[in-house]
């Protein structure tokens, strides 16, 4: 066979390749969105002392459903092989994380809870790194998309058909029976990745392209909803984020143009409504709660009681929420890093701030490639930055099966993508 015939060959290959990852590319997106469904949206109200007692109802298991048939996916689709690859140090990084989690699990003292969560991360680890290595940047971007679309329309939902809110939070917005901060934690998120989608329209990347109209609409109603929460560490996270993108989408003169607008558009807000935005962050509540960050400074001084008792690996996975619990009755570490020193004690802590680091020096470092990925670098960037500045406040991106991991396994994923990651056999060929 002639040169010029191989060469035919091996493009008709390509082309059909293409093909099929156009089909094949919901595939990535309809897993991610159904872990993160099943794991954070809440069809029914249940006491804290159910979850952390290990009962299960229909929707655990629907929940535990879920994670099985993305698994069942990902093993007969990507069956795992014996031969050793190379990995970079986020991929490192992500993977001891994932086994730092796993092994708090097995001396929890909320063995069958603890042990679902660890489940929970390995399907969520073993996701995220066959998106790394067999699907292209697109399937991210769809990913992104349609997670916004997805909370978008969850907003729409939630003032449709409004559910029963909970005694303590009467006038916070919310879907659902998700507690205003969980809401808070998706809405903050979507905001950012719209944010970026709007500021970075002209910019070149891969995935989807909606017109701008749709994303001004998305972005509008999910800023509604963030504000209808109330939740002040996810407005907070969202304004970090924005400010993230601004900074990073423009460089040089026009960045510093940009900045001094932007501070004179905040000036303006402030005098126009600054009782409004102070009602906001203040919520009506006395000047002592506000300086207990809503009870939270006093759930912190004892989470460093019970980290020094552990101080290494920490009382188990999800001891913090049962601790707490019995302590003052309130679960979970609300805050990120609290939440994990109390679990997995300096261990865990240590390679989560191994993590975030890797994931946000990796991300810095797409600015020396060439061509250089800007887009997915703003995504990336912005998206970390809002969601570790919530976790101030919530421990939702230190804890298992939330929103806020799976977000960050999947930017350790985008971002060794972004960087040129070597993809082994693409996804649509195995499908």
């Amino acid at each position: 066979m002639s040169w010029n015939a191989l060469r035919r060959a091996a493009s008709s290959r390509v082309a059909v390749a293409s093909s099929r990852g156009a089909t094949a590319a919901g595939w990535p997106v309809w897993c991610a969105l159904a872990l993160v469904v099943a794991s954070e949206y809440k069809f029914r109200v249940r006491a804290d002392d159910q979850s952390v007692s290990g009962s299960a109802d229909v929707f655990v298991l629907l929940e535990i459903a879920a994670y099985a048939v993305v698994a069942c996916l990902l093993f007969l689709r990507f069956r795992p092989t014996s031969r050793v690859r190379r990995a970079d140090w986020i991929t490192c990084a992500v993977y001891a994380y994932g086994a730092v989690l796993v092994l708090a699990a097995l001396y929890s003292p909320y063995r069958a809870l603890a042990i679902v969560r660890a489940c929970q991360v390995v399907v969520l680890l073993a996701l995220t790194r066959s998106i790394a290595r067999h699907c292209t940047l697109d399937a991210v971007h769809r990913i992104a998309h349609w997670f916004a679309a997805l909370v978008g329309a969850s907003v729409v939902f939630g003032v449709v058909v409004p559910f029963p809110r909970l005694p303590s939070q009467p006038d916070r917005f919310t879907w659902l029976h998700l507690h205003p901060v969980d809401a808070g934690q998706f809405l903050a998120i979507a905001v950012v990745i719209l944010a970026a989608y709007v500021f970075g329209f002209r910019l070149e990347r891969a995935g989807p392209r909606w017109p701008l109209p749709v994303y001004l609409v998305l972005l509008a109603v999910c800023a509604a909803g963030l504000i209808g929460t109330n939740t002040r560490g996810a407005a907070l996270g969202a304004i970090v984020g924005g400010l993230a993108i601004t900074w990073l989408r423009w460089r040089g003169r026009r960045r510093w143009e940009i900045a001094v607008a932007l501070l004179v558009v905040l000036a303006t807000a402030w005098l126009a409504a600054g009782e409004l935005i102070e009602s906001f962050f203040a919520r009506g509540e006395s000047a002592e709660r506000l300086a207990s960050l809503n009870s939270r400074t006093d759930l912190w001084a004892y989470a460093f009681e019970a980290f020094l008792e552990r101080p290494l690996y920490g009382h188990g996975l999800t001891a913090s929420q049962g601790l707490f619990l019995d302590k003052i009755g309130l679960g979970g570490g609300h805050n990120g890093l609290v939440n994990l020193l109390v679990d997995t004690g300096l261990l865990g802590a240590v390679v989560w701030l191994v993590l975030l680091g890797g994931v946000f020096g990796g991300a810095v470092a797409l600015r020396g490639r060439r061509p250089e990925p800007r887009m997915d670098r703003i995504l990336v960037l912005a998206t970390l930055v809002s969601m570790v500045a919530n976790s101030m406040f919530t421990e939702s991106l230190g804890a298992p099966a939330t929103v806020a991991c799976a977000w960050l396994f999947l930017l350790a994923a985008w971002t060794s993508m972004a960087a040129g990651e070597q993809r082994e056999t693409p996804w649509p060929e195995r499908l």
